[in-house]
């Protein structure tokens, strides 16, 4: 890319060189028509070298954007979303079963990439076993709760939103125990992006309280009494998600710790393909201690009817295998996020994805839509418009509390 930059620059510099040598010489120093057409006919070809090479740079400056992680979150996550609420809505208790297939798929997709080429013999870890045996927990612990929630009455509205609540949790424990500083500005948008989230969830859940009467939620929302066993089993869900965006919090700043520490070894993305890895190797584990619910989702989900005549895939198994496509593309655009901006930036992408995967579950599944939730966009897209212009912290405030730490 370099290489390709220099000779567009100097081409260009040639070019334009020879132009004014042309526009600016004296009648009797210009040259004879054979040579002026020669001349041309060399800045022509130049020209044409000099466009390839921009469109090249071009090119490689696209191909290299770090805007990529951004598209893969959002088409990746949201159409995950999409196609796991297809499987749920035929099996709630699905989600374990959702998850190990995703485990599964990651995993075997991932495994050519960590091998030696020509050779059958994996690389060498760039980073120790112990960040290793630390990312993997947190994060196989993170994404197995995640999941396991939606058999405790957790909607996915209701799931999304809550989880993007760990904005708040990832500023607390930058500050507390990463070192991370935050100025007034900063800290005052994600409260407001917090509230807005708080607004959607609450509106989202006003069907089970209140005398489980929603006043305005959008014609046709099922209204059902749920009974006090239910309403117990919800909050569980709840206390669950509440340990879940915990873990996500400190996985993030974890993380973003690891490829700092480790940079001298690798890129960021190697290391975060790397992790992405390891973490799936460990979370076969998983899928072992739950094999019993894994197997029973899966043969209920054999038994769905064929997609369509000519093709006799079952429904539930379809959707599910779409789900592992688009996932992929969600978790390697999340690390590599998380691999090139901050930890509090990959949480308000994560949280505004989020919010847009409930409106797109709203408006496709018929899932509730308040007034709470309308109030809420407001908050949510105001708060992270007024965050990206926030001013940053000054270098010199960042060291003054790195010494007083």
């Amino acid at each position: 890319l370099h290489h390709v930059q220099g000779e567009g620059s100097s081409t260009e510099g040639r070019v334009g060189g020879a132009l004014a040598w042309g526009r600016r010489s004296p009648p009797s120093a210009r040259p004879h028509p054979l040579c002026r057409s020669v001349l041309w006919d060399g800045l022509r070809q130049h020209t044409r070298v000099a466009s390839i090479a921009t469109g090249a740079s071009i090119m490689s400056g696209v191909a290299g954007t770090p805007m990529l992680p951004f598209a893969m979150v959002f088409g990746g996550c949201m159409s995950s979303i999409v196609f796991m609420e297809y499987v749920l809505k035929g099996d709630p208790n699905a989600g374990n079963f959702i998850n190990a297939t995703e485990f599964v798929f990651v995993l075997l997709q991932s495994i050519p990439g960590r091998l030696e080429p020509g050779s059958w013999s994996f690389r060498p870890l760039r980073a120790t076993w112990l960040s290793h045996a630390q990312h993997a927990f947190l994060w196989v612990s993170m994404s197995t709760l995640a999941n396991y929630v939606f058999a405790f009455n957790i909607s996915i509205p209701i799931h999304t939103m809550f989880r993007s609540c760990n904005i708040i949790a990832s500023v607390g424990l930058g500050f507390a125990f990463f070192h991370q500083r935050y100025n007034l500005s900063q800290v005052a948008c994600v409260v407001i992006i917090t509230v807005g989230i708080f607004l959607a969830s609450i509106g989202d859940a006003k069907k089970f309280l209140a005398g489980n009467v929603c006043t305005d939620c959008a014609p046709g929302t099922p209204q059902e009494p749920m009974s006090n066993a239910e309403f117990s089993k919800w909050t569980v869900g709840i206390g669950l998600l509440f340990c879940c965006q915990m873990f996500q919090a400190t996985l993030t700043h974890t993380q973003a710790h690891f490829y700092t520490k480790f940079k001298d070894n690798g890129t960021k993305d190697e290391l975060a393909d790397e992790y992405l890895f390891s973490a799936h190797v460990v979370s076969l584990l998983m899928i072992l201690a739950l094999w019993e619910d894994i197997s029973t989702s899966a043969s209920l989900a054999m038994a769905t009817p064929a997609l369509h005549p000519l093709l006799p895939i079952p429904r539930r198994l379809c959707w599910v295998v779409l789900n592992n496509f688009t996932q992929l593309a969600c978790i390697k655009g999340v690390f590599r996020l998380a691999a090139n901006y901050s930890p509090l930036t990959v949480n308000v992408t994560l949280s505004v994805r989020k919010f847009l995967s409930v409106a797109l579950s709203a408006a496709w599944f018929g899932n509730p839509w308040t007034n709470l939730h309308s109030a809420a966009t407001v908050l949510i897209f105001g708060g992270v418009f007024a965050y990206s212009n926030c001013p940053k912290v000054p270098p010199a405030i960042e060291q003054k509390d790195k010494k007083s730490d």
